[in-house]
């Protein structure tokens, strides 16, 4: 499992993740926040909130950025506050882009 070196949030929009093998990854926060998987966001009622959230995707912010364990990041979003998802480092590498692309 490849694990980031860095990681740094961009102006709350982007999320740029360093890779051991020297790699990078761009994820703008809407696809983070599309892609969060937590218990809120698969309940009906979060599916809801996430989806009014997605329809103004410039709004989405990344507002923290925090390691959990060996295997994951948890990010904090706004506007309002949601914090309760963990994306695995390879969830991270698969939905990422290479910023040359």
């Amino acid at each position: 499992m490849q694990i980031p070196s860095r990681i740094e949030v961009e102006s709350g929009s982007l999320v740029t993740l360093t890779w051991e093998d020297g790699t990078r990854t761009n994820i703008s926060a809407s696809v983070l926040r599309a892609e969060c998987l937590c218990a809120d966001c698969r309940s009906d009622a979060g599916k809801r909130r996430k989806a009014l959230v997605l329809e103004r995707p410039e709004s989405i912010r990344i507002d923290g950025a925090h390691v959990v364990g060996a295997y994951a990041v948890n990010f904090e979003f706004g506007p309002g506050v949601h914090r309760s998802g963990i994306f695995s480092f390879e969830l991270l590498r698969t939905i990422g882009t290479d910023p040359g692309e």
